[in-house]
């Protein structure tokens, strides 16, 4: 709790300080009292299942299918989001379906999914229905995998990633100014969680970039990066 009493969120960079009532920038996190609510836990935009190289892994598990859902909100605002539709649209917080933690691992195990994968919005904004569902996957035999943006503080980060089997960290470009003008966020926490999963896990991660024309595709930016 702040001094002028409000509420700061601890889960990503962004800290969005709250009212009572309020909620933060991805809009799922909410003020509630005293405490944080996360408004879309155990309930999720949609399911499919894929092959694991769509997610995309390379090198996880090929061959194999992954059950692929997702909730709605995000901690980013990239201007050429292509699930736009989920990460900001304010409808899908209450046109989720409720899946809970055992029912979703179940259904990996009926479709024959080798794992459960967090995606299509970040799975950072909703860290706690993605670990308990985690942690029933875990029991039931079933891998789990992340793919993420990489926002995140560094202590809920390792909380997180201690539940996560696989990530694919999409690293949108490596200039703070393509973060700051196209995506809302800043470059070095994503840098960060590319250093921690490298040298402080035995997470499998695969990083993705999505080139565009003119922004982020110089062969300076990409010899660096």
């Amino acid at each position: 709790m702040l001094d002028d009493g409000r509420m700061q969120c601890d889960l990503c960079p962004r800290d969005c300080r709250l009212h009572d009532g309020q909620r933060g920038l991805c809009f799922v996190r909410m003020r509630r009292g005293g405490r944080m609510l996360l408004t879309t836990y155990g309930r999720s935009s949609g399911f499919c299942v894929d092959p694991i190289e769509k997610k995309p892994l390379n090198q996880f598990y090929p061959g194999s299918s992954v059950l692929s859902f997702g909730t709605a909100g995000c901690n980013l605002a990239c201007k050429f989001c292509q699930n736009w539709d989920i990460s900001k649209s304010r409808d899908m917080d209450s046109l989720a379906d409720s899946a809970g933690p055992e029912e979703i691992a179940g259904a990996a195990l009926r479709m024959g999914c080798k794992s459960v994968a967090f995606t299509y919005n970040d799975p950072v904004i909703f860290a706690e229905y993605a670990m308990d569902v985690a942690d029933a996957c875990h029991a039931a035999g079933v891998q789990t995998v992340a793919v993420t943006a990489g926002y995140m503080h560094d202590a809920p980060r390792r909380e997180f990633y201690a539940t996560m089997d696989a990530a694919n960290v999409d690293l949108k470009a490596f200039t703070d100014e393509f973060y700051v003008k196209l995506t809302g966020a800043r470059l070095a926490p994503v840098l960060e969680t590319l250093k921690y999963l490298k040298h402080e896990t035995d997470v499998w991660f695969e990083i993705t970039t999505l080139l565009i024309p003119g922004r982020n595709d110089g062969d300076a930016e990409l010899e660096a990066m």
